[in-house]
């Protein structure tokens, strides 16, 4: 009797959450690209900037309010930072918090063909165990890189045209795969721990659009966080869950959510990096005002100022204008964000776009609010690609001028330079940490070097420069 062929083929590809479990559990620092892990560390300090501006967002009290409730009164067994505050909480609030902080001013990443936030799960999840763990930079940046991977191939395997018409809103769905992966590592999890804490994490997976536009969409990122974190810490203890919580045919997250490509989450798993399909926003609004934003202040020639100006005409695609045309006169911050009428008009009329420029005093600023109703207007045109923004600016002599940007700075296709994104870091955390934020940003942006996490999140607390020097 012979025995087994030789010729037996090539090996097939492990079950979807076995190969995603596999590639997080193996990763090296040294496993990924230089490219890819500029773009992480660039991330990692994007993602506590925001956090440190997110104070300034007006729902912030009330998240924290309730994150504070869930985790119970201060006691003396609480370690872990909220980013910003010099007030030590449990692992569960500091994470709520720390998520919704780093989306609350709507200036955290971004992958765009999924319409996803991925920082806001990922990062406060691994921040928190890496914290609690005193692992180092190097440590925290490898379990970063790994969820932000993960879920970005995740993403890629989604059908998200159908994901989309279903009504779901992937931070929520897709963000606690990544958050249970980073935490997962930092906790040691062998292979099979981790593909039980992603599994926990699909079993968490929820959150749809009929939030928007209200804030309700935000807290999908902190929920998202808080879910990822509890199913590592499941998963460590032992608890059960599907091996396949992905391509399962009953209640796998590609057959339930949407449709996908699994081929596409795996194929060249650890060669090419999807994470550095992850945009940044360089400043505070919706992802498709940044590409409006991007044609204003980055403009070659100084705009005219807002006296001259007779018409504002700002051309996006259809389905642009469908999600942003009941925002022209926003009722509040969240709303202003969203609005390509109130960016515009703010802009002209002060040079610049923050989130200081979208308080109740602004917003009901008498010349403000007429400048839009008169001299903006906002159209939908089919010839305006996806990412888009058409501004024609009609001043009162006559002139005109064409201001179009086909991809937003701060994405892919038109990558943000260093400076503009550590300019970005500094102007959200010097408010709120004064001399750390410089000190911070150098430790931030050089992970790899950090012994131990712990003593850089002091640097996040006001007054946590301590004896330091610059």
């Amino acid at each position: 009797m012979s025995g087994p062929s030789s010729q037996a083929g090539p090996t097939p590809e492990p079950p979807l959450a076995a190969g995603l479990a596999r590639f997080a559990r193996g990763l090296r620092a040294d496993d990924i690209s230089p490219a890819a892990a500029g773009h992480v560390t660039t991330l990692t300090l994007d993602a506590i900037g925001c956090a440190l501006a997110g104070w300034k967002a007006e729902e912030t009290p009330w998240v924290l309010a309730a994150a504070r409730r869930i985790g119970g009164s201060p006691g003396l067994g609480d370690t872990t930072t909220i980013i910003g505050d010099d007030r030590a909480a449990p692992p569960l609030t500091a994470v709520l918090a720390n998520a919704y902080l780093s989306t609350g001013i709507t200036a955290c990443d971004v992958y765009i063909p999924s319409h996803c936030h991925l920082t806001p799960e990922v990062v406060p999840a691994a921040l928190a165990v890496a914290e609690a763990e005193h692992a180092s930079g190097s440590a925290l940046h490898t379990a970063i890189a790994a969820g932000l991977e993960v879920a970005s191939r995740l993403l890629r395997a989604i059908d998200y045209a159908e994901f989309r018409r279903r009504g779901w809103h992937s931070p929520g769905v897709i963000g606690p795969v990544g958050a249970a992966t980073a935490a997962g590592l930092l906790l040691g999890l062998d292979e099979a721990r981790l593909r039980a804490a992603m599994s926990l994490a699909v079993s968490q997976a929820a959150g749809t659009f009929a939030s928007w536009p209200t804030t309700a969409v935000k807290f999908h990122q902190s929920r998202g966080a808080a879910a990822g974190l509890l199913a590592a810490m499941l998963a460590r203890e032992g608890f059960e869950a599907s091996a396949e919580p992905f391509d399962a045919p009953d209640g796998g997250l590609l057959h339930s959510y949407a449709p996908g490509q699994r081929d596409l989450a795996l194929k060249d798993l650890g060669v090419e990096w999807e994470l550095e399909q992850i945009s940044i926003r360089l400043w505070p609004g919706a992802t498709p005002v940044q590409a409006l934003l991007t044609a204003l202040i980055t403009a070659e020639r100084e705009l005219p100022a807002a006296s001259d100006v007779s018409e504002v005409e700002i051309r996006v695609p259809p389905p642009i204008y469908a999600a942003h045309r009941g925002v022209a006169q926003p009722a509040g911050t969240f709303e202003a964000l969203l609005s390509f009428h109130y960016a515009a008009a703010a802009t002209i009329l002060h040079g610049r776009f923050g989130i200081d420029l979208t308080t109740p005093e602004h917003r009901t600023d008498p010349e403000l609010t007429a400048f839009i109703a008169r001299r903006v207007s906002f159209l939908a045109d089919d010839s305006v690609p996806s990412g888009a923004v058409v501004v024609t600016i009609r001043t009162r002599d006559g002139g005109s001028r064409v201001l179009r940007t086909d991809h937003a700075l701060g994405t892919p296709q038109c990558p943000a330079p260093e400076w503009r994104v550590h300019e970005k870091f500094l102007s959200y955390a010097t408010p709120r940490i004064g001399d750390a934020a410089s000190v911070l940003l150098d430790r931030l942006a050089h992970l790899d070097d950090v012994p131990d996490i712990a003593d850089l999140l002091k640097l996040t607390r006001p007054g946590g420069l301590g004896g330091e020097t610059r």
